[in-house]
C-alpha cells in the first residue's frame, strides 16, 4: 500500500518551467520510436549537444540552457527510455543503441560538427562517440570539436552505484522497479547531492513526473544496462579518453558518492595532461547544484578550443 500511494504526480503539481520545456519539444522518429528533443535552431551558431544522465532527462540542462543559447545552437535529446521519449519494455538499452539514435538525429539535422557536454550516463555515450571517431578516423561523419564531462561512470572500477541502483541491476530489478514511488525516488535521488545543494520539493516532483512519463519507472532496471556496457567496453572507452583527438574538460562534484573523488583520482592517474575542475561542495549534479560555475567553465573551455 505504501509504495502505491504516490505513484504518479498530477500535471497540476509540476512547475511552469517543466511545462514550458515540454511545450518546446520536437519529435524525431527512430525505428518506430518517438524521440523527444530540443533544438534552439539558430543554424548560424556553433552546435553544442547536451547528453543527460540516469535516470533523468534533457531537462537537467534547463538551468544553463538560456545563457548557452545566446552564443550556441543547443541540441538535447531525451535518450530512449528516458524523459519524454518512448519507453519500450522489450529492448536492450545499450549505450551503442543510444549512440546510434543520437547519430541518426544529428544526421537528420545535417549537423557534422559538435561540442559535447555530457553527464553521468551521457558520459558513456560521449565515450562511445569518441571511440567511434578514433576507430573510423577520416571516415567518421561527425567532428567532435570539444568535450566537457560532468560526474559519470568513466571507469567501472571506480563507479559506486547507490543501493537502489544495485537492486535495479540485480535479478530482482524488475520487481524493485515496479514498486518504486515518488517517496523512494526522492530519498535515493537526494542522497547524491551535496548537503547544501539539495533539490527542493518542487524539483523532486518535476523529476519524478518526467520519469513517470509512459510509466518509465517500470523499466528502470532495464536502463542499468550501462553498467554491463562499461565492463565490456572498458578498454575502448578508457582508450578514447587516454588518446583523444579532441580537448576534454572534466568537471567533478567532489561530494558525489557514486562518481566523485575516486573517479577524479583515476582520471588524473590515467589521462595525460588532464584538464580537471573540482567542485568541493557539490555532489553528482553540478549543472543543477551550481549552474553558474558550470556555465562559466564550459564557456571558457569551448572558447579556448576555438582558439586552437
Amino acid at each position: 500500500i505504501y509504495t502505491k500511494l504516490d505513484k504518479t504526480p498530477s500535471i497540476e503539481n509540476v512547475s511552469q518551467n517543466l511545462l514550458d520545456w515540454k511545450f518546446e519539444e520536437q519529435i524525431f522518429e527512430y525505428q518506430g520510436h518517438k524521440m523527444s528533443y530540443h533544438d534552439s535552431g539558430d543554424k548560424s551558431k556553433k552546435v553544442i549537444v547536451l547528453l543527460h544522465g540516469y535516470p533523468t532527462s534533457s531537462y537537467d540542462w534547463h538551468l544553463i540552457w538560456s545563457e548557452l543559447n545566446t552564443e550556441y545552437r543547443l541540441i538535447a535529446m531525451d535518450m530512449l527510455g528516458f524523459g519524454f521519449s518512448d519507453k519500450p519494455d522489450s529492448i536492450d538499452y545499450t549505450i551503442s543503441l543510444q549512440t546510434d539514435i543520437l547519430e541518426a538525429l544529428l544526421k537528420n539535422l545535417n549537423i557534422e560538427k559538435v561540442n559535447l557536454i555530457a553527464h553521468d550516463y551521457g558520459d558513456n555515450v560521449a565515450q562511445e562517440l569518441l571511440a567511434r571517431n578514433i576507430e573510423q578516423k577520416e571516415g567518421y561523419p561527425l567532428k567532435i570539436e570539444s568535450l566537457t564531462l560532468l560526474n559519470g561512470g568513466l571507469f567501472p572500477e571506480t563507479h559506486r552505484p547507490t543501493t537502489i541502483q544495485k537492486l535495479l541491476s540485480s535479478p530482482i530489478g524488475g520487481t524493485v522497479a515496479s514498486f518504486t514511488n515518488q517517496t523512494l525516488f526522492s530519498k535515493s535521488f537526494s542522497k547524491v547531492f551535496g548537503p547544501n545543494t539539495q533539490p527542493n520539493n518542487q524539483e523532486l516532483i518535476d523529476q519524478w513526473y518526467v520519469i513517470c512519463h509512459q510509466k518509465g519507472y517500470k523499466i528502470a532496471d532495464k536502463l542499468t544496462h550501462a553498467s554491463d556496457d562499461r565492463e565490456k567496453n572498458r578498454e575502448r572507452w578508457v582508450g578514447a579518453l587516454v588518446s583523444p583527438n579532441v580537448p576534454i574538460l572534466y568537471i567533478s562534484g567532489q561530494l558525489d558518492p557514486v562518481t566523485g573523488i575516486e573517479t577524479v583520482e583515476r582520471y588524473l592517474e590515467l589521462v595525460p595532461n588532464p584538464n580537471v575542475i573540482k567542485l568541493d561542495s557539490i555532489g553528482h549534479f553540478p549543472q543543477l547544484e551550481n549552474p553558474k560555475d558550470v556555465l562559466s567553465k564550459v564557456n571558457a573551455h569551448i572558447r579556448k578550443t576555438e582558439e586552437l
